[in-house]
């Protein structure tokens, strides 16, 4: 089985407990001989001299047996969390490592219920519930064997249920499995409903779409409790043949041996031990028996879980890898194709290069494929055709870890983390000296807001940044791209989000890095570009213009077109190299959409 060895690892423990639940029958056992015995040779033989020593041994067997339970509790809840702790993690490192894209089918409420409920019926699978087979079966023999000791003919007869309760069992647990697997699927249908709107808050309130969302979860909370109370009720169903079939045996057991007993073959003691004998040897049969249905249960839990980790990442690397040399920064692809899924081409047959030092700009409308060049330089996907090459290597044959190491980058989506604005900046690099995490700070202009916050670079940010300001978010993911100190950098949409001020900052930073860092450089505003040694525009996955970005907009190029709303006639409005400077070309841009709405 594929979770045994996350219980193999722990088998002294197991062991140990398995000891202490095959001391529990047996001593339950010795307790029902006692009772025995105190009933034939001291209440009816009159030896009350013996009580004495009786009691001393029942108290006995008493202390032995609670302690193996306490000890035995405790053993086995520090197993349930240490193999649940260390399944959850194996999942969590998993779902982390495959590249992003390979768990498109599964969200990111599937992903936690996953990590929560299915984790748990692991456990469940891999030790809890074998360990109380075990305990059942041992129980159920221990209970067999002294009732045969007492009376065959009464132990017959109390064993007539068995073969109809394992038929029983064998019967409904597949309908079981099936039940639960809906009923699986159906709670995380509504934990995938709400992970998404409780993300977007702001959209239900703005829309008013309380009511109709409201609604839409009861309707998914419904269908899961409906699909959990079939489970259950086919559950229950088992539970109740059972506890019929126990009941009819029982009183069959009872005539027999009060006829047994009038007769003088059995023992008024015997009578008594048999008859607690048969209570405790049908309680470890029900357990085996709705083992059945529980295992089946847990196995459709498990089922995802497989599923999930069979997930194979999009991006493997390959055995004979080799980590990148000395990096000088040269960034090239070769007549690169890509194609998201089964989708056309967002990429075909580009082909450039970036030398070492040099700061080229990608632009193009929406959809062009300018962002999945940056996924594909990061190698969080691969090429169909073609190849992307650092310094002369194919990025395939080098290794996930010395590639990383080469190149940083910041998105237009900053991924602000839970903590302080230190440890946010610091994820780029945990290594780094206070020097460096200090001078990339005051690089990003981080410094001068964090000396406003109360706390200062220790200053939390909230749930995904939440407690600063768009402008703010993106600076500190620009500090902590500085902080990794990779000899390329990759700006994807750094500042499509952000205000002017903000903009301008980052433009600041950007500057300081020119000829000591390669950079590709993505961006619909002017302003982000305009520095660029040179320029590709992009158009359905094709280059359709390159050059010096003064030399295209002088022309009448694609790249003129993409942002004539942001260049202003007459040099006196513009910058030193023809460029409308952020204030002004933002005036350009209010009155281009006041013209269009006219």
């Amino acid at each position: 089985m594929r979770f045994l060895p996350f219980a193999l690892r722990l088998w002294p423990s197991a062991a140990l407990a398995v000891g202490l639940v095959l001391l529990g029958p047996l001593v339950a056992v010795s307790l029902l001989w006692l009772m025995k015995l105190v009933i034939d040779d001291v209440f009816i033989a009159g030896h009350m001299d013996f009580l004495a020593a009786f009691a001393a041994i029942y108290l006995a067997l008493v202390a032995v047996k609670s302690t193996a339970s306490y000890a035995l509790s405790r053993l086995e809840a520090a197993i349930n969390e240490r193999i649940v702790q260390n399944v959850r993690v194996s999942l969590y490192h998993h779902l982390l490592s495959v590249s992003p894209g390979s768990l498109d089918k599964h969200s990111v409420g599937d992903q936690l219920a996953h990590l929560s409920g299915d984790v748990d019926r692991i456990e469940y699978l891999v030790y809890s519930g074998p360990l109380g087979v075990i305990s059942n079966v041992v129980s159920a023999l221990f209970f067999a064997c002294f009732l045969f000791v007492l009376s065959w003919k009464l132990t017959l007869c109390a064993l007539l249920a068995a073969p109809v309760l394992a038929a029983l069992s064998l019967s409904l647990s597949p309908r079981v499995r099936r039940a639960a697997k809906i009923a699986r699927r159906k709670a995380t249908a509504w934990m995938s409903l709400a992970e998404e709107r409780l993300g977007a808050v702001p959209l239900v309130h703005t829309f008013s779409a309380h009511a109709r969302e409201t609604e839409a979860f009861r309707y998914r909370c419904n269908v899961a409790r409906h699909a959990e109370l079939r489970t259950v009720a086919i559950q229950s169903w088992l539970t109740l043949l059972i506890e019929v079939a126990a009941a009819l045996v029982g009183l069959l057991v009872l005539v027999v041996g009060a006829y047994e007993a009038s007769s003088g073959a059995l023992t008024v003691g015997s009578l008594v031990a048999f008859l607690g004998s048969v209570s405790s040897l049908y309680s470890p049969i029900r357990g085996l028996a709705n083992a059945s249905g529980r295992f089946q249960r847990a196995a459709a839990g498990v089922q995802r879980i497989v599923d999930l980790l069979d997930t194979q990442s999009l991006v493997v690397e390959r055995p004979s890898a080799a980590p990148l040399p000395r990096v000088h920064g040269a960034l090239e692809f070769r007549d690169v194709h890509f194609a998201y899924g089964r989708g056309p081409d967002a990429v075909r047959g580009v082909s450039f290069r970036i030398d070492p030092g040099e700061t080229l700009a990608v632009v193009g409308p929406n959809g062009s494929g300018k962002s999945t060049l940056v996924r594909l330089a990061l190698r969080l996907c691969d090429p169909s055709a073609g190849a992307v090459l650092i310094d002369g290597m194919d990025l395939r044959d080098v290794t996930l870890e010395s590639l990383r190491q080469a190149i940083a980058a910041v998105f237009q989506e900053p991924y602000v983390l839970r903590g302080s604005l230190a440890e946010n900046v610091r994820y780029g690099r945990p290594d780094a000296s206070e020097q460096q995490f200090l001078s990339a700070a005051c690089m990003a202009r981080v410094d001068i807001f964090a000396g406003a916050l109360r706390g200062g670079y220790g200053a939390p940010v909230g749930p995904r940044g939440a407690w600063l300001s768009g402008g703010q978010r993106q600076r500190l993911a620009f500090a902590r791209a500085l902080l990794r100190d990779a000899p390329i950098l990759l700006l994807d949409e750094a500042t499509a989000s952000v205000d002017s001020e903000s903009e301008e900052l980052i433009q600041q930073a950007i500057d300081g890095l020119a000829g000591q860092r390669t950079i590709l450089l993505v961006a619909h505003r002017l302003s982000s570009v305009r520095r660029a040694d040179r320029v590709i525009v992009l158009e359905d996955g094709k280059i359709v213009e390159a050059g010096a970005p003064d030399t295209l907009l002088r022309t009448e190029s694609r790249y003129r077109t993409l942002f004539a709303a942001q260049i202003l006639p007459g040099d006196a409005h513009n910058d030193d190299r023809g460029y409308a400077t952020p204030g002004v070309r933002d005036q350009a841009q209010r009155a281009a959409d006041g013209s269009r709405r006219h």
